[in-house]
């Protein structure tokens, strides 16, 4: 059986997900979903699937949703998806508020479901080398190598980029 996903928001990273989603065959990119129609309609060609204009179009068609829109958005539409049962892949940051963060996924973990935050970096070949490496480290520098390009203007840089670097931090150093 074929999960039945779709992906809200496709502009940069939305139309990413939308074509390594329409490349696995064991799923059905059933709907790509932008306010911008135009867009919606070029990603849904281009990836083989059905455009919609707002996320409640798709709630009862979907297993699991990927969501990618601007981070004021993410707790909402995060809500909407988890109320339906509906498994969440989450762009990072997951929400604007530490509340908002805590309830979404105390409704996930109520519910029994998947809610998942976009922390690729972890999955990057370097770090997982590194992984199991590190047990007490005595100081942290982490450098950004990339030019900025103007990406995730809607939050702070720490909630766009730094989120990464304490998400690895966390995930590779042991709490104990």
């Amino acid at each position: 059986m074929r999960i039945r996903v779709g992906v809200v928001g496709v502009g940069r990273w939305g139309r990413l997900h939308a074509r390594k989603y329409s490349s696995i065959p064991e799923v059905e990119l059933v709907a790509v979903v932008d306010i911008n129609r135009e867009r919606a309609e070029e990603v849904a060609s281009e990836v083989g699937s059905r455009p919609y204009y707002h996320h409640h179009e798709i709630l009862g068609k979907v297993d699991a949703v990927s969501i990618a829109t601007p981070t004021y958005t993410h707790y909402t539409i995060a809500k909407d998806f988890l109320e339906e049962g509906v498994d969440v892949l989450l762009e990072k940051p997951m929400a604007t508020t530490p509340h908002e963060a805590k309830e979404l996924e105390e409704l996930a973990s109520r519910k029994g479901l998947i809610l998942q935050i976009g922390h690729l970096e972890r999955f990057n070949g370097a770090v997982e080398a590194l992984d199991g490496f590190l047990s007490f480290p005595l100081s942290v520098e982490s450098w950004r190598m990339a030019p900025f390009d103007g990406r995730g203007t809607d939050v702070s840089v720490v909630l766009d980029l730094m989120i990464h670097d304490i998400d690895l931090l966390l995930h590779l150093v042991p709490l104990e």
